[in-house]
C-alpha cells in the first residue's frame, strides 16, 4: 500500500541531508521507522524491516543519529559478572 503525503518545502533540504536512503521517499520511511523504534513502538528488527534495509544498516543509521539501539541494564551487568566469575573459577580448576 502506498499513500501520498505532502512534505513541507522547508523540510525537504533537511531530509536530503539524512542518511538511510537515496530518494526522499526512502529517507522519510527510514526516519519514520527510526522514530517508531526510538518511541519503543516497534522492535529493532521490525524497524529495519519497515525501512526495507538490513538490520546492520539500520543500526548504523541509529548510531549516526546518536540513538542508542541496545540497552545494557544493571541486571545484565550482574549476570555478566557472575558468568565471568564462573568461567574464571572453572579455568582455575582446569589448571590445578
Amino acid at each position: 500500500m502506498s499513500t501520498n503525503i505532502k512534505v513541507y518545502d522547508d523540510i525537504i533540504p533537511i531530509i536530503n541531508m539524512l542518511n538511510g536512503g537515496k530518494t526522499i521517499d526512502e529517507k522519510v520511511n527510514v526516519s519514520i521507522a527510526v522514530g517508531l523504534f526510538a518511541g519503543k513502538v516497534v522492535t529493532l528488527a521490525r524497524a529495519a524491516e519497515l525501512s526495507k534495509i538490513s538490520l546492520s544498516e539500520f543500526i548504523d543509521i541509529l548510531k549516526d543519529r546518536g540513538i542508542t539501539w541496545g540497552e545494557y541494564t544493571e541486571e545484565d551487568e550482574k549476570m555478566d559478572d557472575a558468568a565471568i566469575k564462573n568461567l574464571l573459577s572453572r579455568m582455575e580448576n582446569i589448571n590445578d
